[in-house]
């Protein structure tokens, strides 16, 4: 019984895939799907080198899911705003800017481009 006990085990943590896991790696994402895995951060890496910020100008070092920080609810807004009606994007990066304080996107491709790991 206890042998059979354990094959039962190896074979549940067999059915738990890899992305699976690194699917839970995510916390508190409210608007981008955990289904995507890695690339929910590698699309956040492109959009901080296109803003020319760094994480923690969204993100409280050490606690990336923790809440307040104004800037995460702004760019959350972004990024629902250009998954939804992506022919306003400009309009929803100036509103960003702004609310972010921010002259200008350092490169404005980069934060395109991580749209393209979200879709």
């Amino acid at each position: 019984m206890f042998v059979g006990a354990i094959i039962a085990i190896f074979v549940l943590t067999l059915r738990i895939t890899p992305s699976d896991a690194k699917a839970k790696k995510y916390k508190n994402l409210t608007v981008l799907n955990n289904d995507l895995g890695k690339k929910v951060g590698k699309g956040m890496k492109q959009l901080t080198k296109g803003l020319g910020v760094k994480c923690i100008t969204c993100h409280v070092k050490g606690k990336m899911a923790a809440e307040g920080v104004p800037n995460k609810d702004y760019t959350r807004e972004f990024i629902k705003a250009v998954l939804k009606n992506p022919a306003e994007k400009e309009a929803a990066l100036a509103k960003l800017l702004k609310e972010m304080k921010l002259e200008k996107a350092k490169k404005p491709e980069k934060v395109w481009k991580a749209f393209e790991y979200w879709k």
